[in-house]
């Protein structure tokens, strides 16, 4: 009887997960139109993964429900991040929603951060008229 031989490693079949590679008859096709990308796959942590080809003079076509998810119309401005190799995109409403975010959490006091800036400065020229006046009465006692 004799064992069905099971691959290891780098040698494993492939699953319909896996992606395109770079480079080789499958980027080549899929750049000539003849072979389609793989549909969009939403992960276990909620992302969702697309496939996308690099065109001419590097253009990339981002697909019409992407664009709808990030609110994104012909002509808008969208800001781009790389880091480690890991492109990063998102529209400029996203960038002005997470900044709201962020400052209503910083908002949540009573008092006016314009306030809180106006009273540290008065207290700062206070503690420097002082220093002033502490080295002025130490002056005319060493003239004296």
């Amino acid at each position: 009887m004799s064992r069905k031989y099971t691959p290891k490693g780098f040698a494993e079949p492939k699953t319909p997960y896996g992606a395109p590679r770079s480079g080789g008859l499958d980027a080549e096709e899929i750049a000539q139109g003849k072979r389609k990308l793989p549909a969009p796959e939403t992960l276990p942590d909620g992302t969702t993964r697309y496939f996308l080809v690099l065109g001419p003079k590097g253009r990339v076509l981002l697909p019409a429900d992407m664009r709808a998810a990030m609110g994104l119309e012909q002509g808008d401005v969208i800001t781009a991040w790389l880091k480690d190799g890991e492109v990063r995109l998102h529209s400029h409403l996203h960038g002005l929603r997470k900044i709201q975010v962020e400052a209503s959490s910083m908002a949540k006091g009573t008092v006016y951060a314009s306030d809180e800036l106006i009273a540290e400065r008065r207290a700062e020229a206070a503690k420097e008229a002082e220093e002033t006046l502490r080295w002025l009465r130490e002056r005319k006692k060493k003239r004296r």
